[in-house]
C-alpha cells in the first residue's frame, strides 16, 4: 500500500505539470506530460499487481497446513490456556483480604455451684472479608468443602443463582469452631457489575468478565441487610484457629463455551448424569415445597386476587410491609407483629406450641406471607377503623418423596390448613395427633408413605385483628419434616469431543475458525461418545493445546487430524465399526517398495494395568487393577503397568478404557514402515485403516492403522508410511478387576464408634484449661470433675463424634452436648500384655496422625468388662515393619496392669480427642454417648456408657516402681519382707517429660502421706496380724521374719497416698506367698557307682 502511494505521489505531479504550460507550446510541452503519465501508470498496474500477489501468497501460506501438517497432523503453535469444563472439584485461589477482626471467646470459671464465676478468654474467633478467584466462566456454583469436612451444596431455589449462606459455626470441632457467612458468587459473564462488597473496599475493582470468583462476607453487609448473632458478624467467619481452612469448591461448566456463547450441539454436551441424594435422619428441616398460587383480600374498595408465581413457600418468612394510597397522599406503614402478643402475655400460644414439640422458629417469631402492594383502599387494623382486613392465600403443588416414612410436624393458627393428597386430589395422609392450646393447634404426622409424586396444598385466611388485644396472632403455618431427600447433587461430566472442539475454535486457545471444523463428523463422534457414557472434567491451571487435545484423546481412545483432501479438523475414535468398509484402503503386495516389521509387545507382555481415577464422590485419587487372567496364566507371571486417568471421575469410564488398553498391551501384533511410489498412497489420511498385503511374513491381509504419513520431497516422491496392526476392540477377554478397599467403600449411615469417655486426669485437664485456672476450680470445689473422649474413627466417611454427657440423676438436665471428638490414631495388642511388658505388638492401627516418642495413650474400656480401669502409657517408639510399640508403663495416675489379647488403645494427648469443660461432681452417675456423624447422616442415640466421677483431678498420685525383696509383683517370698517404692507429684507432672511406673523417684506432692499397710494370714486366711505405717519421709520399709507370725503363709500389701483426705487413685495392692521351708539338717549322702 505504501508502494502505492509512493507511485501516486510522483504521478499527480506529472500531470500538474502539464497543465501549467504556456499555450503557444502546448503540443510539446503536453507531449512531455504524457510520458511521465504512461509511466506513472505502469508503476501503478506492477505495483498493483505485486500487491495482489503478496496478499494472495499470504493468504495461501495462512490457510496451508503447516510443516507438520502435511500428514494430517495438529500444529503446535505454542499455545497454552487455562480452563474448568464438566463438574470438576477446583481448589480457590485467594486474591484480596480485607475486613479482618477477632472475637474473644468467654467462658465462666471458678466458683462454687454456679456462684461466683468468672469469664476468661479461652480463644478467638477469626473473621475476614475476602475474594477467591476460581478460572475461566463457570455454569454453576454447587458447593464449598472446608478442610474436607463435607460439602455445604448451593441451592438455587432457596438461595439464587448468585448467593449463598452458610452457618456452620462448629464445622471444625468444639475447639476449631467452623465458618459462617454469605458467598457472593459471579460465575463470569461478559458483562458483569462489581461486587458491591469488593467496591468498598477496592473502589475501581473490575467486574472481572469472563472470570469467575467468589466474594466472602458476613451476614450483616448492607446488601441483604440481614444481622445474625455471633459468631456471624460483618465478615466471614474462619474458625478459631488463626489460619484460613482449605477450600475446595465444586462447580461445573458444560452448556456455555469459554466465551459465554451457548455450547454446540447442547443436547449432547451432558455425559452421565447421576443424582446423590442427603437424608438427615437426626434433624427435621423445614418444609419448603415449590408451589404456586394467589392471595385474595377484602378492604374498603372491595375485593382483590392476585397470582403469586411458582417459588418455594417457606411457610414463615421475616416481616410485612404494606404501602397504600389513601386521599391522594402517599403513605407507608410497616407492620411487624411480634410475641407476647399482647402486654404482659409471658407464654404466647404460638411460642409455647413450636418449643414444646422441639420445633425453632424460623428467622424469628414474625409472619409474613406472599409479597403484594396493595390497591386502593386502606389496609388498616381495628385500631384505625371499624373494619378489619380479610386476607386468603391459597397455594399447591407437588413434591417427590422417595419412600418410608413420612415423618412432620405442623404448628397452625385459625383460618390455617396444610393438606397432603395424591395429584388427584385423594387424601392419602392425615395427622395421627394433635393437639390444641389456646386456639393454636399443633398436628403430627407419621405415616409410611410409598414412593412418588405428592401434592400439598396450603390455606391461610382470616381476618387480622388488633394486635393491642388478646387475640391469636396473624394467620401462621409452620412445617417441618424429618425429610427424604434434602438435597439434589447433579454429577454431570463434560463430552470430550465438545472440549475438543472448544480447544479447537477457542480465541484463548487456538482460535480456528468455525469453518475449519469437519461438523459431521464431529456429531458422529459425539453421539458415540455421550452414548459410551464417556464424560470428563477437569480443571487445569496452564497447559499447551496439543497436550490437552492429546490427554483427552488418551481417555477416549481417539485422535484428531487436519484431513489432507478437504484441510479440516476430524475425530477419529480407535473403534471397530468407526470406518464403513468402502472407507477402509486397500493396497497390493507389488505396489509396496519396501517394508520394515516388529512385534509390538514383542518382550514382555503386559497382562496387568494399575490404573488410577479421581473418585468425585471420596474427593481423592482412586486405584483399581485390571488382570489379563489368561496370559498370566500362560507367562507364569503378572507384568504390570500404571495408567492414569485424571479427568474422569469414576471407576465406571476408567474400567472401560482400562479394558480396551489392556487388550491392546497383552496382544502381540505388527507395526512397522512401508514405502510406495503408489499415487493413491498420497491421497490417505492420518488414522485411516488399509489392508496390508506381505506374504513373508503371513497369510493374506492384516488390518493396520495409518499412524504417519511422510510425503517425500521433490526429488522423491515415494510415500513412507508408518503403521500399527489393529487390535479389535469386541472381542473377548478373560480378565478381571481389583479394587482397591479404599476405592469400594460408599457413603453408608454412621456406625458408633469405638473409644472412651472417662474422667480427666489432673495433667489433661492443666493442659486444656491451664494449671492456674484448674486450681482455682478445685480451690473452689475439690470435688469437681471434667471427662476426657478419645474415640477411633468407625468409617471411613466419618468428620467427627458428637460427645453428649447426661446426669442421671437429673434427668430433667437432658443430654449435654460437650462438642465435637476428633478422631484418634488407635489400635489393639496383639498378644498378652504382663504388668511389666515393654514392648507391644499392635494390629489393625487406623493412623490419623503419626506415633511419637512422647505420646500418652490410654489402655483399657468397659468393653473388657473392668468398668473404669485404665492405664496411660507413654510411647517411646514406634517400629512400622515390625509393628512392635515401645511404652513407659503406668503413667500419669495409674498403674501397670495385665491386658489380653484385642485390647484396645488410643492416644489421648492432651490436644487430641475433646476435653469438656462441663462440671461433674464426685458421686454423680454420668453417662456419655458418642454419635458419629458423617456428610450425610448422624448416629442416633443408641446407648451410653457410664462414667464414674471420682474426683480424680484433686487426688495424689500413687507410689511408683513399687518392688517386694526386689522384685515387682512376686508370687512368693522368703523369710521378711523388704518393699521399697518412688514417689509421685500430682503438681510436678504438668510440663516437660512424663515418666513411666518404673522410673526413679521425684519430690512428693506437698501435703502428701505415704501410707503402708501389711496384713499377714495363715493357711486358712484367717488374719494373724495387721501393720500400719506412716512412711511418708522415707522410700522403703522392712518386717524381717522374726516379726512375722510363724504361721504366717500370705501377706497382703496395700501402698497408697492420701492428701487433705483424698487418696490415690489406683493403690498399689498385692497379695504374695511368704515360704516357711528350711533346708534339713544332719543329712548323710551315699554315693553308689554303677
Amino acid at each position: 500500500m505504501h508502494v502505492i502511494l509512493f507511485l501516486l505521489a510522483m504521478f499527480v505531479p506529472a500531470v500538474c505539470f502539464s497543465q501549467t504550460l504556456d499555450i503557444e507550446k502546448y503540443e510539446i510541452r503536453q507531449e512531455k506530460a504524457i510520458i511521465p503519465l504512461l509511466i506513472g501508470a505502469a508503476l501503478v498496474a506492477v505495483a498493483v499487481g505485486i500487491y495482489t500477489f503478496l496478499q494472495m501468497r499470504k493468504m495461501q501460506k495462512k490457510n496451508q497446513p503447516k510443516p507438520n501438517q502435511l500428514d494430517g497432523t495438529i500444529a503446535d503453535e505454542g499455545t497454552s490456556f487455562c480452563d474448568i469444563a464438566g463438574s470438576p472439584h477446583v481448589h480457590a485461589n485467594i486474591t484480596d483480604i480485607w475486613g479482618k477482626s477477632t472475637q474473644a471467646i468467654k467462658k465462666k470459671s471458678g466458683g462454687f455451684l454456679g456462684v461466683g464465676k468468672t469469664s476468661q478468654v479461652t480463644g478467638y474467633r477469626y473473621y475476614a472479608k475476602f475474594a477467591a478467584f476460581i478460572g475461566n466462566r463457570i455454569e454453576k456454583f454447587l458447593g464449598i468443602n472446608f478442610d474436607n469436612r463435607k460439602w455445604i451444596l448451593h441451592d438455587p431455589k432457596y438461595y439464587g443463582p448468585n448467593f449463598l449462606q452458610i452457618y456452620e459455626p462448629n464445622l471444625f470441632g468444639e475447639n476449631e469452631g467452623g465458618v459462617a457467612g454469605v458467598i457472593d458468587i459471579h460465575t463470569g459473564l461478559p458483562e458483569p457489575e462489581p461486587n458491591p462488597t469488593y467496591q468498598q473496599y477496592f473502589p475501581l475493582v473490575s467486574g472481572y468478565p469472563y472470570q469467575s470468583y467468589l466474594v466472602f462476607r458476613g451476614f450483616s453487609d448492607p446488601i441483604d441487610g440481614q444481622a445474625y448473632a455471633a459468631p456471624a458478624k460483618s465478615s466471614f467467619y474462619l474458625g478459631n484457629s488463626g489460619y484460613m481452612k482449605e477450600m475446595l469448591l465444586w462447580v461445573k461448566r458444560i452448556r456455555v463455551k469459554n466465551d459465554g456463547g451457548k455450547q454446540w450441539y447442547d443436547e449432547k454436551s451432558e455425559v452421565g448424569s447421576g443424582i446423590q441424594r442427603y437424608f438427615p435422619s437426626d434433624v427435621y428441616q423445614p418444609f419448603q415445597p415449590t408451589m404456586a398460587g394467589t392471595c385474595s383480600w377484602i378492604d374498603p374498595s372491595g375485593k382483590h386476587t392476585v397470582p403469586w408465581d411458582a417459588g418455594t413457600f417457606p411457610f414463615i418468612e421475616v416481616g410485612q410491609s404494606y404501602s397504600y394510597t389513601y386521599d391522594y397522599e402517599k403513605m407507608e406503614i410497616v407492620h411487624q407483629y411480634k410475641f407476647p402478643r399482647s402486654p404482659g402475655a409471658s407464654d404466647p400460644s404460638v411460642v409455647h406450641m413450636v418449643s414444646k414439640y422441639g420445633m425453632t422458629m424460623i428467622n424469628e417469631p414474625f409472619t409474613k406471607v406472599a409479597p403484594l402492594e396493595w390497591i386502593g383502599g386502606t389496609p388498616k387494623s381495628d385500631v384505625m377503623w371499624g373494619g378489619a382486613v380479610i386476607r386468603s392465600f391459597k397455594y399447591s403443588g407437588l413434591f417427590f418423596w422417595g419412600g418410608g416414612i413420612f415423618d412432620a410436624k405442623l404448628i397452625t393458627t385459625p383460618g390455617a390448613k396444610v393438606e397432603i393428597t395424591t395429584e388427584d386430589n385423594t387424601p392419602i395422609i392425615a395427622p395421627f395427633f394433635t393437639e390444641q392450646v389456646d386456639r393454636v393447634t399443633a398436628s403430627l404426622y407419621q405415616q409410611d408413605l410409598p414412593k412418588g409424586i405428592y401434592k400439598i396444598s396450603v390455606t391461610i385466611d382470616g381476618r387480622y385483628p388488633s394486635f393491642e388485644n388478646d387475640y391469636p396472632p396473624r394467620p401462621y403455618a409452620q412445617m417441618v419434616l424429618r425429610g427424604k431427600t434434602f438435597t439434589e447433587t447433579e454429577y454431570e461430566d463434560i463430552n470430550p469431543i465438545h472440549k475438543i472442539r472448544e480447544i479447537l475454535t477457542d480465541d484463548t486457545a487456538m482460535g480456528k475458525p468455525e469453518l475449519d471444523i469437519n461438523d459431521v463428523n464431529f456429531i458422529k463422534a459425539a453421539d458415540r461418545i455421550w452414548g459410551e457414557g464417556l464424560g470428563i472434567s477437569w480443571a487445569i491451571d496452564e497447559k499447551s493445546c496439543i497436550d490437552a487435545i492429546e490427554e483427552l484423546c488418551y481417555h477416549i481412545e481417539a485422535g484428531v487430524r487436519v484431513n489432507r483432501q478437504s484441510g479440516l479438523y476430524e475425530v477419529v475414535l480407535f473403534r471397530d465399526d468407526w470406518f464403513e468398509e468402502n472407507e477402509i484402503h486397500d493396497i497390493a503386495e507389488n505396489k509396496i517398495k519396501d517394508l520394515s516389521l516388529e512385534v509390538m509387545n514383542s518382550d514382555d507382555i503386559v497382562n496387568q494395568l494399575n490404573v488410577t481415577y479421581y473418585d468425585r464422590q471420596r474427593i481423592k485419587n482412586s486405584t483399581f487393577s485390571v488382570y489379563e487372567n489368561g496370559s498370566i496364566l500362560t507367562m507364569g507371571h503378572a507384568n504390570a503397568e500404571s495408567i492414569d486417568f485424571p479427568y474422569f471421575m469414576n471407576m465406571r469410564n476408567a474400567e472401560i478404557v482400562a479394558n480396551w488398553k489392556l487388550k491392546q498391551y497383552s496382544t502381540p501384533a505388527w507395526k512397522g514402515t512401508f514405502t510406495t511410489g503408489w499415487r493413491e498412497a498420497r491421497k490417505w489420511n492420518r488414522y485411516d485403516l488399509v489392508k496390508i498385503t506381505w506374504s513373508k511374513k503371513w497369510q493374506g491381509t492384516i488390518l493396520a492403522r495409518i499412524m504417519k504419513i511422510d510425503l517425500g520431497n521433490g526429488l522423491n516422491n515415494e510415500v513412507m508410511i508408518d503403521f500399527e496392526e489393529v487390535v479389535p476392540y469386541s472381542g473377548e477377554m478373560n480378565t478381571s478387576i481389583v479394587v482397591d478397599d479404599s476405592t469400594e467403600e460408599k457413603a453408608e449411615p454412621a456406625k458408633p464408634a469405638i473409644g472412651e469417655t472417662f474422667e480427666a486426669p489432673y495433667y489433661i485437664a492443666v493442659q486444656n484449661i491451664g494449671q492456674r485456672k484448674l486450681d482455682e476450680e478445685l480451690a473452689y470445689n475439690q470435688d469437681v470433675g471434667f471427662t476426657f473422649s478419645t474415640y477411633r474413627r468407625p468409617q471411613w466417611n466419618a468428620l467427627y463424634a458428637e460427645i453428649t454427657t447426661a446426669n442421671v440423676d437429673k434427668p430433667e438436665d437432658g443430654w449435654i452436648v460437650d462438642g465435637n471428638a476428633e478422631f484418634v490414631t488407635s489400635g489393639q495388642f496383639d498378644q498378652l500384655v504382663s504388668r511389666t511388658t515393654t514392648q507391644i505388638p499392635v494390629k489393625n492401627l487406623q493412623i490419623e496422625g503419626s506415633l511419637n516418642q512422647g505420646d500418652l495413650i490410654v489402655v483399657g474400656s468397659w468393653i473388657i468388662g473392668n468398668v473404669g480401669q485404665y492405664e496411660f502409657m507413654i510411647i517411646e517408639s514406634f517400629d512400622t515393619e515390625t509393628s512392635i510399640l515401645t511404652v513407659k508403663r503406668g503413667a500419669l495416675d495409674t498403674i501397670p496392669f495385665e491386658w489380653g489379647v484385642d485390647t484396645n488403645f488410643w492416644l489421648s494427648n492432651p490436644e487430641n480427642g475433646l476435653f469438656s469443660l462441663t462440671e461433674y461432681l464426685a458421686g454423680q452417675n454420668v453417662k456419655a454417648s458418642a454419635l458419629t456423624v458423617t456428610p450425610s447422616s448422624k448416629l442416633e442415640q443408641l446407648g451410653s456408657t457410664p462414667v464414674y466421677m471420682r474426683s480424680r483431678a484433686i487426688r495424689p498420685y500413687p507410689p511408683a516402681n513399687v518392688k517386694i525383696n526386689g522384685m515387682f509383683m512376686p508370687l512368693y517370698i522368703e523369710g521378711g519382707v523388704q518393699i521399697t517404692w518412688a514417689n509421685r507429684n500430682r503438681l510436678q507432672q504438668t510440663g516437660g517429660e512424663m515418666i513411666g511406673y518404673f522410673e526413679g523417684s521425684v519430690v512428693l506432692e506437698p501435703n502428701t502421706q505415704t501410707l503402708l499397710t501389711i496384713i499377714g494370714y495363715d493357711a486358712d486366711g484367717v488374719v494373724l496380724s495387721t501393720q500400719n505405717a506412716n512412711v511418708t519421709a522415707v522410700n522403703t520399709y522392712t518386717l524381717p521374719a522374726s516379726s512375722m507370725d510363724p504361721n504366717t503363709r500370705k501377706i497382703n500389701i496395700v501402698l497408697r497416698t492420701v492428701r487433705d483426705g483424698y487418696e490415690c487413685l489406683y493403690p498399689f495392692t498385692h497379695d504374695v506367698l511368704v515360704s516357711n521351708l528350711t533346708a534339713p539338717q544332719n543329712v548323710t549322702f551315699e554315693v553308689i557307682e554303677l
